[in-house]
């Protein structure tokens, strides 16, 4: 049996149940037994990407050093996440 590498970012990570959604696609084949995933990304036209969150983490870092504010959202897009999917 050949492997299968797969990577989901972007809209399939954005949400609980976008992650689910990819999770079960790796499970409908058993060569799939590898995963690469990358960040979230919009969950609705307005929404903002986790990738251009950690770029103004990074313009805010060189700014003043404070890339707090910019990181707490950040925590905030993964703790919805894991609260979604029932993880702690």
């Amino acid at each position: 049996m050949k492997i299968k590498v797969a990577k989901f970012g972007g809209t399939s990570m954005a949400d609980a149940q976008a992650i689910v959604r990819s999770a079960d696609i790796v499970k409908a084949e058993p060569a799939r037994r590898y995963v690469v995933v990358s960040a979230p990304g919009k969950r609705y036209s307005q929404d903002v990407k986790v990738t251009d969150m950690l770029y103004e983490c990074f313009h805010m870092s060189e700014m003043d050093g404070n890339f707090d504010p910019a990181f707490e959202k950040i925590k905030e897009r993964f703790a919805g996440i894991a609260a979604d999917l029932g993880l702690d």
